[in-house]
């Protein structure tokens, strides 16, 4: 506990070296006081242990330091040393308060540094919650007392029954008492559309583990959004990053790029100010200015990284003298710490920084991704755009120009195998294999089978598999490349600090430290990203595309920090798929992967979820990993068990439990998430090693959620200036965007059949009351808008939606049924329309354990709900014929 401005604050977790520990990685391993010893100990599991002591990173019931028995309390109530008075960040912006004050039981210790205060993590729960545990404070007495957080005080927000509240939670907690952690929560990807994703999941997480519900079949958290990873990790992650090749693919999560990249930055109307904790100055304003911060230190990646390209950067380390890579490195930092050399974030719209070629592929990104659609009409793609006001928002890190390019990208390729808008507005189309054409594999992470794709006719006219198109890309940028003699690209690729690596432990005590500000020096993989060397022979692509790489042949593959030697397997792909028999090409000898049906054998044989031997390998791996013994019992005797692409076209089969995914399936069991952890005492990959429900990280403090707290959504006006109006009634509405009902697996609907199954184009669903208001009946046409652009579309008028809000499902293309509209001066938008990113500082925290950057695991999400719209009848319908 922190003393500050007269009352008590949370600060950061009591670690080992805040008690005088010197030890390697001490500043992550944590305490809890033992009920047996009377003491504060460290218990096995820490991230700590993870990187210095292995035999300790498990979740075995034990002081690490002496290997007793140990039993941890909850609470320091009765055993401490009195009650202070903690004040907490409030966010509940109907009750007037800015900070609530609530009562902790703490001990106080003696420390190197003095003595201070400390509580449990439980203790500071159940303060925030409200909870009355008898000992003083403010918190609630009743649950009808209006205090933050009961169920009386949260009717006014969610309109939702105290009785109904209350009734709810018991009957979940009674049935997880019952039946021993079978309550469960299914949730979809609608979360992650709202600004304030993360601490929503925060505090459905905290559901299902007050009751002890993770890792219970039938219980726990049970998260269903689509395609998450795919089960067989390893092989697939080897091919797709190219890694059987050369290390340090450039893989960025899209929410920063295309942040940037179509210039939402300038007219973010977010002030972090207004959503920050009051006990906390927050470092910046704007939420650019975070992304640059996380860019900076390696807790992002950033693509280009620098304004000067690799090989530029290569030649100059060179030519002052830098003879070896670790001196390049250094010479970097120098040239960033004294400003001669930039990050290309901090000038998205030079000339050097901007996209110029984009390759779309399988991914309807202008109509259906495209959030802030009208920022990418103008900035990237420079065609007609309905944006109706842009704001004038400086960061301070980034730098201004007047002078913003629009249309940046000279090249839009686009692979589908229907005319989408992304096709529409590409330059070029590559006709792709559907389903029923090609060969392919397919599953997720959430179901325990892998299923074949079998191609029932070949590919019609032009079109071609994704694999072949990208193949026939590779041989003409090698031809090419030939002609022109291009020589070797000795390339410099910047690398975010890796969750599963000790790049994990770069920011001891959450503390942020930017070399920028003198706070710390530039250190390559520790306080700013790594920096890794490449070479890049474009004359020899094609060739290393067709084989599978010699990287492999005495190497490893693995995910989550597992990883298994694959020798063996890379000798058996030689003899199933054959050799590159060139002996002029790179990859002479290699096993050819040159087609879909070799390139899934590939991955099936390299993967633990498809391959015994190499599952095998792998919780061997886990067992040195986490000084745990038995572990390969989870491989239920399915070692000697191969899954060959023969095998899932005879029939589906079930993947092998593998310690990269948290699940077993022994003994049959249904997938159940966090098996492995609850039932094999392997760590959860936090920094405590277990379940959390405290992150004491700076930027988590600076925004109030340390703990799962209210947020209110975000609620800016439609317009920083009303438009001009001759008085046509107008209502303004929380905008929705939820899955369609009318199209193909909520993603397309311009089929004949899908487009005869309701009103055949686009539509705006309205309350029946809210419509009443504005004059606008079932099926007339209405003009929805806000600042980000206008959506011209039918109207359904209907009960079912709730008042205040209106709905516009998502991926309705805009060139079906769509009018002109008089605001915008051109056709109605999509249902992207209205919506813009808005990037929260806390998805971009990296080098922090569970809190660091890991491809399609963590970053920035696509949040777009957060918006108001404004909705008014069409006086006339313009088809824009003219």
């Amino acid at each position: 506990m922190e003393e500050k401005d007269g009352h008590y604050v949370p600060g950061q977790m009591l670690s080992a070296n805040m008690m005088g520990s010197k030890a390697k990685h001490s500043e992550f391993q944590y305490f809890v006081v033992d009920e047996l010893s009377r003491k504060m100990v460290i218990p096995n599991g820490c991230m700590g242990h993870r990187w210095t002591r292995k035999e300790k990173w498990n979740l075995k019931m034990e002081n690490s330091e002496t290997g007793e028995a140990i039993s941890p309390v909850l609470t320091l109530d009765g055993r401490g040393d009195g009650i202070v008075t903690v004040a907490l960040p409030h966010f509940g912006h109907l009750d007037g308060m800015k900070t609530i004050e609530r009562a902790v039981p703490v001990k106080e210790i003696d420390t190197p540094d003095g003595s201070l205060y400390v509580t449990t993590v439980y203790d500071l729960m159940m303060a925030n919650y409200g909870i009355d545990r008898g000992f003083g404070g403010v918190a609630a007495k009743d649950f009808t007392d209006d205090t933050p957080y009961t169920p009386a005080w949260q009717e006014k927000y969610t309109g939702v029954n105290p009785e109904l509240v209350i009734h709810t939670a018991r009957e979940f907690a009674d049935n997880a008492i019952a039946t021993g952690g079978r309550s469960m929560i299914i949730m979809g990807g609608g979360i992650n559309h709202w600004f304030h994703a993360d601490v929503i999941y925060r505090a459905v997480l905290n559901l299902v583990l007050f009751c002890a519900c993770e890792g219970k079949n039938g219980g726990g958290w049970a998260h269903y959004v689509g395609q998450e990873k795919l089960r067989p990790a390893e092989g697939w992650g080897a091919i797709m990053s190219a890694k059987d090749w050369q290390a340090a693919p450039r893989l960025q999560n899209s929410t920063s790029f295309f942040y940037f990249a179509t210039d939402q930055w300038r007219s973010d109307e977010m002030d972090a100010s207004d959503l920050t904790s009051p006990l906390v100055t927050p470092r910046y304003r704007h939420a650019a200015d975070y992304n640059v911060l996380a860019a900076r230190l390696g807790w992002l990646p950033s693509y280009p990284t620098f304004n000067k390209g690799g090989a530029a950067i290569m030649k100059e380390a060179e030519a002052a003298g830098n003879k070896d890579f670790d001196s390049v490195k250094a010479y970097v930092a120098r040239q960033l710490k004294e400003k001669k050399l930039h990050f290309a974030i901090e000038d998205p719209d030079a000339k050097e920084n901007i996209p110029r070629n984009l390759i779309v592929w399988r991914a309807n990104l202008i109509t259906s991704s495209s959030k802030g659609h009208e920022y990418f009409m103008k900035y990237l793609l420079g065609t007609k755009n309905g944006l109706l006001e842009e704001n004038d928002a400086h960061p301070t890190e980034v730098k201004w120009r007047d002078d913003v390019p629009s249309g940046k990208l000279d090249l839009l390729v686009d692979l589908d195998f229907r005319m989408a808008g992304s096709a529409l507005y590409s330059d070029i189309v590559l006709p792709t294999a559907t389903w029923y054409e090609k060969t392919d594999l397919s599953s997720t992470d959430m179901h325990p089978f892998v299923h074949p794709f079998q191609p029932a006719v070949d590919p019609g006219w032009e079109s071609k598999t994704d694999w072949d198109i990208f193949l026939t890309l590779g041989k003409a940028v090698e031809k090419v490349a030939k002609e022109a003699e291009l020589p070797v690209y000795r390339d410099i690729v910047a690398v975010p600090l890796q969750h599963d690596s000790e790049g994990e432990t770069a920011q001891p005590h959450g503390k942020v430290r930017d070399w920028s500000r003198g706070e710390c020096e530039p250190i390559p993989g520790k306080t700013m990203p790594n920096l890794v060397y490449i070479e890049r022979d474009y004359t020899k692509i094609f060739e290393k595309q067709r084989a599978l790489g010699p990287n492999l042949e005495n190497g490893t593959v693995g995910a989550h920090g597992i990883t298994a030697h694959i020798g063996d397997q890379y000798e058996e792909l030689k003899q199933r798929n054959g050799i590159i028999g060139d002996a002029q090409a790179p990859g002479y000898g290699c096993p050819t992967i040159e087609n879909c049906y070799d390139a899934c054998q590939a991955v099936l044989t390299l993967s633990s979820a498809t391959n015994g031997k190499v599952a095998l390998k792998s919780w061997q791996t886990a067992e040195k990993a986490t000084g745990l013994t038995g572990l390969t019992e989870g491989l239920d005797g399915r070692a000697g068990e191969q899954i060959t692409f023969e095998d899932i076209v005879a029939q589906p089969r079930q993947v092998i439990s593998t310690p990269v995914f948290t699940g077993n399936g022994k003994g049959g069991r249904r997938y159940t998430p966090f098996t492995n952890n609850i039932e094999f005492l392997m760590p959860f990959r936090t920094i405590t090693g277990r379940q959390s429900f405290f992150l004491d990280h700076e930027i988590m403090n600076e925004w109030g959620e340390q703990m799962a707290t209210f947020k209110p959504v975000l609620d800016y006006a439609p317009m920083k200036e009303g438009l001009p109006n001759d008085g046509t009634p107008e209502i303004t509405l929380k905008y929705l965007t939820p899955h369609s009902k009318w199209s193909i697996h909520s993603m397309y609907f311009d089929t004949q059949q899908m487009l005869t199954l309701f009103r055949g184009g686009q539509t705006v669903w309205l309350n029946e009351d809210d419509a009443a208001d504005i004059g606008v009946k079932d099926n007339d046409w209405i003009e929805m808008y806000n600042r980000n652009g206008v959506v011209a579309s039918r109207a359904v008028v209907t009960p079912r939606i709730p008042r205040g809000q209106v709905y516009m499902y998502h991926a309705q293309d805009r060139h079906i049924n769509v009018p002109g509209s008089k605001l915008s001066k051109t056709r109605g938008g999509t249902h992207n329309t209205p919506t813009r990113i808005h990037m929260k500082p806390t998805h971009m925290i990296g080098g922090y354990g569970q809190l660091s950057y890991g491809f399609n695991y963590y970053g920035p999400t696509g949040n777009q709900r957060d918006v108001l719209v404004v909705v008014r009848k069409m006086k006339e319908v313009d088809w824009l014929e003219d």
